[in-house]
């Protein structure tokens, strides 16, 4: 089983949703995060993930724990169990951000209107789920 970790960057009622610039689910809203590496903290990678992804620097100890959910990832013919953990990070203005690595693009959607039929994964559904119903 692998691990990922997943951002909900949150700023005024918006969340930030990435989108997917390679399979799978190519084309479709996804969290900025990823896969964490050996060594690493859940919130360590997330770190690492969302400067590799958006060009973002952020403190790692302003993490807030939000969820896991249980995942498959299918990548090369190769089926992965994942772990997807959620942090919530607030954040107190829009930051500029740049989509890199295997993000295509980037954009804020009102937490009222969350894009259900185009999120990647079923995990980052049920946590987006969960996060509506808090609201």
């Amino acid at each position: 089983m692998a691990s990922t970790a997943g951002a909900l960057l949150i700023y005024k009622g918006e969340l930030l949703l990435v989108e997917r610039a390679i399979n799978p689910q190519k084309g479709y809203w996804d969290l900025p995060g990823g896969f964490i590496e050996y060594g690493e903290s859940l919130e360590q990678g997330l770190q690492r993930e969302l400067n590799e992804e958006l060009g973002l620097e952020l403190v790692a100890e302003n993490f807030r724990y939000f969820g896991s959910f249980a995942n498959q990832y299918s990548y090369n013919q190769v089926l992965y169990h994942t772990c997807d953990s959620f942090f919530i990070y607030p954040l107190s203005s829009k930051v500029s951000l740049q989509a890199k690595d295997d993000v295509a693009a980037w954009q804020w959607h009102s937490l009222k209107n969350i894009p259900f039929e185009q999120i990647a994964f079923k995990s980052v559904k049920q946590g987006l789920i969960k996060l509506s119903q808090q609201l």
